[in-house]
């Protein structure tokens, strides 16, 4: 079922390496594979695999992927954000200018936003009746992208810079949707996107590209940030991070296993760095956390997340073990680490001596 012949085509393309399904096997992400019309994606092998046969190049998955493993050739949902604010219409429309809105991230919307003037006009009237909507679970993936990038706009109190257009459109067909996404990719390339995604993707390594898009939007217009930057919000792209000091071990596989790098060791290795405009809320620290001493907080802030500003979740003050001679978090008392005091107390039987057991 490899999908050797899709990269072929040009119409469609998978970075295995970017997958965190693929790559992390303590994380369970199906979101691609729940959205798509066709069941074109299956796991197989703990590995995500793509049947050419069966992909039509709805583009619809696109804007699901968290990490942006999935591609299209024909249509670059970053190329269109960075481009759009030269366009002479607000309007969003699988009609005119995208092969589907679902393509289109929150994050991506929050920038289309941000970046237009007079905002975005989103044309909803063929989502519902449309064929790649099956189920209804394209349309519902697009109005939950909408309403999250409403809210968000509405904490730079700039809500009314999405509108949603409902009106009932001429019957539809879908013949021909490779033709558009052809007359897409040329689109972009006259409004000059190929050079501002090449731009784009020169800055930073590990994060998506459309979060370093929208980060840049927000900086540009940090000076009419509100007052009070931090929020009571959680978003599904992003999440606030803590960690148990009393509970921590220090093994910093957290950090290890974060896909963007939103977790980093402190240098002298003492304790994690937290940044939220890198954190696509993945949980795979939670997951590879065996004493479960990072969890996800409720709070949101502009500042922290448009400048990757740095926070400390937690420092230790690191002592050499008496038994082991390996450096641990030490909390007081006698310097011996946790899994020699737990070894000692679960297997004490071993230290007996043969005269203590007359």
């Amino acid at each position: 079922m490899q999908d050797e012949s899709v990269y072929a085509k040009g119409i469609f393309r998978f970075d295995y390496a970017a997958c965190l399904r693929s790559e992390y096997s303590e994380n369970e992400c199906t979101l691609c594979i729940e959205l798509c019309p066709e069941s074109a994606m299956v796991f197989d092998r703990s590995r995500l695999m793509l049947d050419a046969g069966a992909c039509t190049a709805c583009a619809a998955c696109l804007g699901s992927c968290p990490t942006e493993a999935l591609m299209s050739d024909a249509f670059d949902p970053n190329r269109f954000a960075a481009v759009f604010s030269r366009a002479r219409s607000p309007k969003i429309s699988c009609k005119e200018n995208v092969p589907c809105i679902a393509a289109l991230s929150s994050e991506h919307l929050i920038t289309l936003a941000l970046e237009k003037e007079e905002g975005i006009d989103l044309d909803l009237a063929h989502c519902e009746g449309c064929a790649v909507n099956r189920e209804g679970k394209v349309f519902e993936a697009i109005e939950r992208a909408v309403d999250e990038a409403g809210r968000f706009l509405k904490i730079l109190q700039k809500e009314e810079k999405i509108t949603r257009r409902y009106e009932v459109p001429e019957p539809r067909t879908d013949a021909g949707r490779r033709g558009l996404l052809k007359k897409l990719s040329g689109t972009l390339e006259q409004l000059g996107g190929e050079e501002s995604s090449k731009e784009a993707a020169d800055i930073g390594k590990k994060e998506p590209l459309r979060r370093t898009i929208l980060k840049n939007s927000l900086k540009k217009g940090s000076q009419s940030f509100p007052e009070e930057t931090a929020f009571q919000a959680r978003f599904s792209f992003t999440a606030g991070k803590k960690i148990d000091a009393a509970s921590c071990t220090n093994c910093q596989e957290c950090a290890m296993f974060c896909p963007t790098g939103a977790l980093s060791i402190l240098q002298d290795n003492t304790g994690i760095l937290f940044q939220m405009g890198k954190c696509i809320a993945c949980s795979i620290c939670n997951d590879v956390c065996k004493p479960g001493s990072i969890g996800t907080t409720e709070t949101f802030d502009l500042i922290d997340f448009a400048f990757d500003r740095m926070q400390i979740l937690v420092k230790h003050t690191l002592e050499i073990c008496e038994e082991c001679k390996v450096a641990f978090p030490y909390r007081g008392g006698k310097k011996v680490c946790d899994r020699c005091r737990d070894f000692k107390e679960n297997f004490s039987d071993l230290f007996t001596l043969a005269r203590d057991m007359e």
